[in-house]
Formats: structure tokens, sequence, C-alpha cells
């Protein structure tokens, strides 16, 4: 199977970076509702969608910023 890929700038866009722009911008517009995005998506597990969610605030940098800034006092 060939799947199609657009180029946007110096993006590639595939269609499975286009589904997690479409999951990512559907937890922004329902206000973070994981159960009504699980739908959307058709993952069978609400974590994965709370993966996207947390990439999406970047839980992760934030987090390791926190425990840089206690290791540096």
């Amino acid at each position: 199977m060939v799947l199609a890929t657009l180029q946007l700038g110096r993006k590639v866009m595939s269609p499975h970076r286009v589904r997690h722009s479409s999951i990512m911008a559907a937890l922004e517009a329902t206000g973070e509702n994981v159960r009504v995005v699980q739908q959307l998506s058709r993952h069978t597990k609400p974590e994965i969608v709370m993966r996207y969610d947390d990439n999406r605030k970047d839980l992760q940098g934030e987090m390791t910023g926190v425990l840089s800034g206690l290791l540096g006092k």
C-alpha cells in the first residue's frame, strides 16, 4: 500500500501526522475530554489518548525543568 504524503514547507504531512494533529486539536476543542476524543480516534485504551494530551501540554518537559531546578539548589 502506498501512503500519500504532502509537503508543507519543511514538514512532510503523512496520514499518521494528520491523525495525530486531529487528535490533539480535538483534545483542545473539547476541553481535554479524553472519553469523547477516544471515541473519535477509535483508540481502545484511554491511556493512549492521554499520552497525546501529555505531549500537547509537554508535561514531561515541565517536570524535567522542576527536577533540574531542584538539582541546582
